[in-house]
């Protein structure tokens, strides 16, 4: 590929994903964060990246890839336990800034170690079990919330996060698979979204919508464990898409039980 091509593709790369994740913000801010939170789980990064990934790259070094993404999902759990446990009293910018200091403490050290693909879904669910538990105590009643979304600002956040998947993309083959599964499985997303929620609409709201995003994480792991298994026993192509189907499947399963739920709490009675 000439130079030329391969700047309009990286540029294609951060276009793709930077809309996704600001489509995905302001979604979250108008349906409510239960809902919010389960759709900003979406592979609004992952399945950017591993789209060129899959058309680049050997399919054992990509799934590879995708087991480290999926150790990173736990770190992303730490990430959203942080950032519910600090929003309310260390603001917009310190709550990010404690969230992610929390996913480096746990990511670095599972960038290192073999990624065994059953060790780690099990250490996930077990996570992602103790951070419900823990951080139902911690989220603050949800307040009606009227204020705009700042565009301007959206949009800038959202181009970063497509820099950050167009970068850790190209430079995968360099970075090995463990580091590169890491980096692009680093909650970017989640990041531009709280931040944009906590600063457009308060700490109340980023707090219950990464509350409800660890429950939604769960369609990243999915992704991560489709694609990584199938990449070993099926064509590139159609491992992707059994891996977007699981993804996209599993959330629209809990954006459904979850509209269900609330539904049922307005019903129930006082």
């Amino acid at each position: 590929m000439t130079d030329w091509g391969l700047w309009v593709e990286f540029f294609i790369r951060v276009a793709t994903t930077g809309f996704v994740v600001i489509f995905i913000a302001w979604s979250a801010a108008r349906l409510g964060p239960a809902i919010g939170g389960v759709l900003a789980g979406l592979p609004i990064v992952l399945a950017p990246g591993f789209f060129f990934l899959v058309r680049d790259q050997d399919p054992l070094f990509v799934s590879d890839m995708a087991a480290g993404a999926l150790f990173s999902m736990i770190a992303t759990q730490a990430f959203l336990f942080a950032y519910i446990w600090s929003s309310p009293k260390a603001g917009p910018v310190g709550a990010t800034a404690l969230a992610i200091a929390a996913w480096f403490i746990f990511a670095v050290p599972f960038s290192l170690v073999s990624h065994h693909l059953v060790l780690g879904a099990l250490t996930f669910v077990a996570v992602t079990l103790l951070t419900r538990l823990v951080g139902r105590r911690l989220v603050l009643p949800l307040a009606p919330i009227a204020t705009p979304t700042r565009w301007a600002a959206l949009i800038v956040r959202g181009i970063a996060a497509g820099i950050l998947v167009g970068v850790v993309t190209l430079l995968s083959p360099m970075l090995g698979p463990a580091l590169a599964g890491a980096l692009l499985g680093f909650p970017i997303g989640f990041c531009v979204i709280l931040l944009s929620l906590n600063l457009d609409h308060g700490s109340t709201i980023a707090g219950r919508t990464a509350y409800a995003g660890l429950l939604g994480v769960v369609s990243l792991a999915a992704f991560s464990c489709v694609l990584s298994v199938a990449l070993m026993v099926v064509a590139p192509w159609p491992a992707y898409l059994c891996a977007l189907a699981a993804s996209f499947g599993l959330t629209a399963l809990m954006a459904q039980l979850t509209r269900q739920l609330a539904q049922g709490a307005k019903l129930r009675p006082l």
